[in-house]
């Protein structure tokens, strides 16, 4: 069993990794990162979350979170407001929620070429084994 718990390691570690660069290509063409799409889709299905809710949410620290927020403000792809303390408060604007439309496309773009050799059945295995193995982590 060790060895296949590093087999799926790797496999995993490997399609990551190619899924990540081929994203990143794709996104390119708007100065977009993928972290940058992975916060863009966070702010649109939880408007109003705290950077530290988005940084959870999102797998980063609280200041990577902070930066990817920043520059995504910087280029009016959101809106941040304070409201009160320390708590700022996130939402999509206008440019932002279709910048998230022409990314959302591209990033689909490029996991359903790789998903093209499945099976709908294929793809529906994959998507619950990969849910389940995720939360048993």
């Amino acid at each position: 069993m060790d060895s296949d718990a590093i087999e799926i390691a790797i496999l995993l570690r490997r399609a990551q990794l190619r899924k990540q660069a081929a994203c990143e290509a794709a996104l390119a063409r708007w100065d977009l990162t993928l972290p940058q799409w992975g916060m863009l889709r966070t702010i649109a299905s939880q408007p109003d979350a705290s950077t530290h809710a988005l940084a959870r949410s999102t797998g980063q620290s609280d200041q990577a979170a902070g930066a990817v927020v920043a520059r995504l403000e910087r280029r009016g792809l959101l809106q941040r407001r304070n409201v009160g303390g320390k708590a700022i408060l996130h939402r999509l604007t206008p440019a932002g929620q279709k910048m998230l439309s022409r990314s959302d496309k591209a990033v689909a773009d490029v996991v359903g070429a790789a998903l093209s050799g499945f099976t709908d059945k294929d793809v529906a295995t994959l998507r619950t084994q990969l849910r389940q193995f995720a939360e048993t982590l």
